[in-house]
């Protein structure tokens, strides 16, 4: 890879004079752990995505883990889920030893396809994790058909995808429980952290129980349940409010950085992101997919100081995955070898922009079938 000065890194958090103050005040309260600022960022985050409850944790893996363990799921159970994503989407379905069955992704969305999903239900199957991919909403209506046939329960991975819509409707209010990340490249930042949320007042209860230790609230030292210690500090939470407040703004942004790009490069032969009619697409990251030679475009792009990255993992590839949960999956497979992400961060600057189009036009002008 050729050595070079990066202009354009894959992402940075919008950390200003209100997050730093917001920190401030917290340390100076003298309240730094769990506390008002968690209470405050889980009813906020909660009422945006319309649903009734949150409960914020360390991670947007500690998320998931902790809803799946509240759900039930457990060893033997099998859950159906995306190949094509960040494989922390993925590994909570090891942690609590079930089994993950991978079903192919829409080859538009590059979201799991849910007539591929309904193929691999068994009488072992319990859930269906669909992740929302780059900030595109999954084709929601068909998973919870299937869900309802079956009996099953639906995980919403949103951890990309902070404010998205499905015909109207805030990814993350569809499914029994969805739960988003809050590390520093997302959306919205509380640099380390995440949450879930949920309008299932018992679930939300044992989520809060399985991320302090299990504890009991009502019995100091009572631990019912085996938990974990997931819980979000006030310092995280306070950067998190704040973060909320811009979150729209930042959304447009994106989706403004998207329409420019796709504009200055619409007439090349290259897949660039698009929205289906029933989505509000957030545009987590720019990416694309080529019709010919990927490696010496990236060493380009790269060389010139733009940050790439591959499209995440093809996780039935991965060597926790590979012996056993192998799967064709055809359509992410290609996806994964022809695509890669650039920025679309909110910050990009007018001059950024214009020299990431000319550059993304020159790098992909000489890419050859």
């Amino acid at each position: 890879m050729p050595s070079r000065t990066v202009r354009i890194p894959i992402g940075k958090p919008d950390i200003g004079f209100e997050e730093i103050h917001a920190v401030d005040d917290t340390l100076k309260s003298g309240w730094v752990t769990q506390g008002k600022s968690v209470e405050e960022l889980e009813r906020a985050f909660a009422e945006y995505c319309n649903v009734k409850y949150g409960v914020a944790v360390n991670s947007g893996t500690a998320a998931l883990h902790t809803a799946l363990a509240a759900l039930g799921i457990r060893a033997g159970d099998e859950v159906i889920t995306t190949p094509l994503s960040c494989i922390a989407s993925i590994n909570p379905i090891l942690y609590v030893n079930a089994r993950p069955v991978f079903a192919d992704v829409d080859p538009k969305t590059l979201n799991i396809d849910a007539a591929e999903v309904e193929k691999r239900v068994s009488k072992k199957t319990k859930a269906i994790l669909p992740v929302h991919l780059f900030g595109h909403p999954v084709d929601m209506d068909p998973i919870m058909d299937v869900a309802e046939k079956y009996g099953l329960r639906v995980v919403e991975d949103a951890a990309q995808a902070h404010g998205a819509r499905y015909k109207g409707r805030r990814v993350g209010s569809i499914g029994d429980v969805a739960c988003f990340s809050f590390y520093a490249d997302k959306l919205m930042t509380t640099v380390e952290g995440g949450i879930a949320v949920t309008d299932d007042a018992e679930l939300a209860e044992k989520m809060r129980m399985l991320r302090n230790l299990g504890s009991d609230k009502h019995r100091k030292f009572h631990h019912p349940l085996l938990g974990y210690n997931y819980k979000m500090s006030d310092i995280h939470a306070a950067i998190g409010v704040t973060q909320l407040k811009k979150l729209d703004r930042y959304i447009t942004r994106k989706r403004e950085n998207v329409a420019y790009l796709n504009r200055e490069l619409g007439d090349l032969d290259v897949r660039l992101p698009h929205e289906e009619d029933y989505a509000l697409n957030v545009y987590y990251v720019y990416h694309l997919l080529l019709n010919g030679e990927k490696t010496r475009t990236i060493w380009f792009l790269e060389d010139k100081g733009i940050e790439t990255r591959p499209l995440l993992s093809f996780i039935p590839e991965q060597p926790p995955y590979k012996r056993e949960y192998n799967s064709k999956c055809s359509v992410a497979k290609d996806a994964y070898q022809r695509g890669f992400y650039v920025s679309n961060s909110p910050l990009l600057t007018k001059k950024e922009l214009d020299f990431l189009a000319s550059t993304l036009r020159e790098a992909l002008s000489r890419v050859r079938k």
